[in-house]
């Protein structure tokens, strides 16, 4: 061996090594962007089925729009968590929960405005004198859900802080308990905690016979929530 290749030894190990360690950062900031994006497009999507239900007129353009520009709106959050990432976790501690990325607030928000939407429709058609239950949950749920991604933008972008931990679940470790859903009664010395309406992912596996399994994420509503400090 050459002197010449044994001086270019220790900067080729270092070029590799400074690959390795960019790697796990690369991942990180594109998985932050593709989950931004999806949660962008679902987020339209929504919207575009609110607008449909405002309307009270079937016409898919709100749907096509919602999802084109919520696509376009997911991956600009997607690059402005990058610019906050600090490539030690990532976590955007928003008013009712935190979340790995903006986008995940401004859905989680969504969702919480359509579904406190309906129950108020519902509970104001259950008190009129020509009750139409199903119009009250439409145009409530319709309602809510931009309700919701108003505030979903305010909470994500000025009320939120960005860190690299998840304040909810720290607040957990330490002995105290996250938050329990949107409306919650709580004790004095943080002992238990019970909650109504609260947003969450579901993860469902499913068999593809010799293909393998398979995940599948869904966006559920949990109506009651116990939790107790042991």
């Amino acid at each position: 061996m050459n002197k010449i290749t044994t001086k270019f030894i220790p900067a080729i190990a270092a070029l590799l090594l400074l690959a390795a360690i960019a790697q796990p950062a690369q991942s990180q900031t594109l998985r932050i962007v593709t989950i931004n994006t999806l949660n962008g497009a679902l987020t339209g999507t929504a919207l575009g089925g609110a607008t449909i239900a405002l309307q009270n007129e079937y016409d898919d353009y709100p749907l096509r729009f919602g999802l084109g520009l919520g696509t376009i709106f997911g991956l600009g959050t997607g690059f402005y968590d990058m610019s906050r990432h600090t490539g030690h976790g990532y976590y955007v501690n928003g008013a009712f929960g935190s979340a790995n990325t903006t986008g995940t607030i401004v859905l989680m928000d969504t969702f919480y405005g359509a579904a406190t939407g309906a129950i108020v429709g519902t509970a104001i058609s259950l008190m009129s004198r020509d009750s139409d239950i199903l119009k009250g949950l439409q145009y409530g749920s319709g309602a809510g859900a931009w309700v919701g991604f108003a505030f979903g933008l305010v909470d994500a972008f000025a009320l939120s802080s960005a860190s690299n931990y998840d304040s909810f679940y720290d607040g957990y470790s330490h002995g105290g308990l996250p938050p329990a859903g949107l409306v919650e009664l709580r004790s004095q010395n943080e002992q238990y905690a019970i909650g109504f309406i609260n947003p969450v992912f579901l993860q469902t596996i499913q068999s593809h016979g010799q293909r393998g399994l398979s995940t599948r994420t869904h966006l559920g509503l949990e109506l009651t929530r116990l939790q107790i400090a042991l």
